[in-house]
């Protein structure tokens, strides 16, 4: 592109001019594009803009534009049919590996990793050990042999350690655990909000495939009804569904207690003993003494409450009233106890309306009301120790559609098996939600005793009547007074509960958690720290994206895929990406902010080695 300028008697025009090679292959130029005449330009631009040099700059930034953009023209010498070395090489390596190692970084873990060295007299590389092993797990999740051929073949940054190594360091990871969680906490607070005042806690057990025991590894109720050994695993979540901290205890352990050390450690260690919280559990952690620790001074709790385990009194506050009121008054406030005993008979008020009357579930509408939420409440008082909570119970069109459908496709399968004459699967504890829908047969209708499988099973449409009469209710316990909380607020908290369900899940399937294939107590006290920072950095990163993507929700499962998938070939001296760009890896790149990107056609092997750096420095 040039500058062309066009003057005559009464004017100055200025064009910008491109050459080009017309279909004759004969070299000419043409108007690309007019600027403007100088009287035109200079009432534009004010009277203070020299109008030519304003077009000279014009036109160069033009030109440099398309350069900028222009691909660069390279010559890769490659040597045909050529078979592979059997060095075991890979032919690929992983970059998704940077962007992990990135948010790494962003959590300090260089200082935590010379912090903790300063203690030992070692001569391994600590930091790189405790850095693969974590992205490892999410990108290739296996023992720590599995992980260690991975990083060996997979990161362009070759393991400077051996294999006893990892060993070595998996004792000083579990000497040092309360540290690195405490560590981790702080610089993730720098890097992201964390939002302590609501935090969610959960169990989940861990099996192994030898049969031996230890302290930790101990034979208990498996949440998968296996058979082997186990190890359990608290975890807490702040609000916004970050990892807050972790501990570990005997597979054969009963999971209340768990609760309280750690959620005690936490309050110590992260400098929580003045700040407001309201604890969210699920009702195997509701212990009454759970409650009342969460009742203490700024805390509070809000807990699950299955309608099925209530006493049969509140069971029938429930159920029995639900469908046969008629719509009355909201009493007046000045009478107190009317009011209770009014709320506790017929309470129902639509959350977050403008409630004037409480009304009866049998008027609404389920096309209308789909999406409403209909609550009541009343208090609790415990006989013994007098210690009150408040019981909210709700009502939503919704959930009640959602149970229909997941208790149709269970009676279904149980069609099927019962069919099927499967003994052995009817007989499976992994399907206990299709086995309570089907009764077993002792004697026939004549008394006698039943032996062909084809009639020893049969659906159980007393268990489908009764289980459908709890279709759409949702109750919860909670210490907060309604000056605290509003009932639509208690509603919300309790929804993010979903997420420490979806924790356990990821490290239960993404990552692979299970089966533990290590041994010695702190080696798996090691191996849950690297799972647990391994979630912590998956879900930074997960939260990250959605601050970057909020229209669209990518998976648990998309997002590591795409990790796993981002790799670079070799292609004589220079790489080339062999993955497919979508918003995501751009997603990854902007996140990372490093101006480095891999998804290049090709990209010189010097500008690789360099883009790790800048990674990894």
């Amino acid at each position: 592109m040039r500058l062309v300028i066009s003057k005559s008697k009464n004017s100055i025009s200025y064009y910008v001019n491109e050459a080009y090679r017309n279909a004759n292959g004969v070299s000419t130029s043409r108007i690309f594009e007019k600027l403007g005449t100088h009287a035109d330009l200079q009432i534009k631009l004010g009277q203070d803009v020299d109008v030519e040099q304003w077009c000279r700059d014009y036109v160069d930034a033009l030109n440099k534009k398309i350069k900028d953009g222009k691909p660069t023209t390279v010559k890769v010498s490659i040597t045909p049919d050529v078979r592979l070395n059997k060095d075991g090489n890979s032919r690929s390596f992983n970059v998704g590996y940077c962007f992990l190692q990135n948010e790494l970084d962003r959590l300090g873990i260089t200082a935590i990793c010379k912090e903790i060295s300063s203690k030992y007299k070692f001569q391994y590389n600590f930091e790189q050990i405790f850095c693969d092993l974590i992205c490892a797990r999410i990108l290739a999740p296996n023992s720590k042999l599995g992980s260690y051929e991975y990083a060996k073949s997979h990161f362009l940054q070759k393991p400077e350690y051996e294999l006893e190594d990892v060993y070595r360091a998996l004792s000083v990871i579990d000497k040092e655990d309360d540290l690195i969680q405490q560590r981790l906490f702080e610089n993730s607070a720098k890097d992201v909000k964390r939002n302590t005042d609501v935090l969610c806690y959960d169990c989940t057990n861990f099996f192994f495939e030898s049969s031996d025991s230890g302290e930790l590894k101990r034979f208990g109720k498996s949440k998968e009804n296996r058979p082997n050994p186990i190890v359990q695993m608290g975890l807490f979540m702040d609000g916004n569904g970050i990892p807050l901290g972790y501990s570990l205890f005997a597979g054969n352990k009963n999971e209340q207690p768990s609760l309280k050390p750690l959620e005690q450690r936490i309050i110590d260690d992260f400098a929580l003993k003045d700040s407001r919280m309201i604890i969210c559990t699920d009702a195997g952690l509701a212990s009454t003494a759970n409650r009342q620790f969460n009742s203490i001074g700024k805390r509070d709790f809000i807990t699950i409450s299955p309608i099925k385990k209530m006493k049969q009194t509140d069971q029938d506050w429930v159920l029995n009233n639900a469908r046969s009121l008629v719509s009355v008054p909201i009493k007046p406030a000045e009478d107190p106890a009317l009011v209770r005993k009014d709320i506790e008979a017929n309470g129902w008020r639509v959350a977050g309306g403008n409630n004037t009357h409480y009304i009866s579930l049998e008027d609404i509408d389920e096309n209308e009301d789909v999406n409403k939420i209909f609550y009541k409440e009343k208090i609790l008082v415990d006989e013994k120790t007098k210690f009150e909570q408040r019981l909210i119970v709700t009502y939503s069109v919704k959930y009640k559609n959602f149970l229909e459908h997941k208790r149709e496709n269970d009676v279904t399968r149980a069609q099927k098996l019962i069919a099927a004459h499967n003994s052995k699967k009817l007989e499976i504890s992994g399907n206990k939600d299709i086995r309570q829908y089907i009764k077993t047969n002792v004697i026939d209708k004549d008394g006698n005793a039943v032996k062909e499988t084809k009639s020893k099973y049969e659906l159980d449409t007393a268990a489908i009547e009764a289980q459908a009469k709890y279709d759409g209710f949702y109750a919860v316990c909670t210490s907060l007074s309604k000056d605290d909380k509003s009932v639509e607020d208690i509603i919300e908290i309790n929804k993010g509960r979903w997420e420490i369900e979806e924790s356990c899940r990821i490290m239960n399937t993404e990552f692979k958690s299970r089966p533990v294939f290590v041994r010695k107590d702190e080696h798996i006290k090691a191996h849950f720290n690297t799972c647990f920072v391994s979630l912590l950095v998956y879900r930074l990163l997960e939260h990250k994206i959605l601050a970057k993507c909020k229209d669209e929700h990518f998976t648990a499962s998309q997002i590591t895929k795409t990790l796993r998938e981002m790799n670079i070939t070799p292609i004589g001296s220079y790489y080339t990406a062999s993955f497919k760009r979508t918003e995501l890896t751009d997603i990854f790149h902007d996140i990372a902010g490093k101006n480095v990107f891999f998804d290049c056609e090709y990209i010189s092997a010097k500008a690789i080695r360099n883009a790790y750096k800048n990674f990894l420095k």
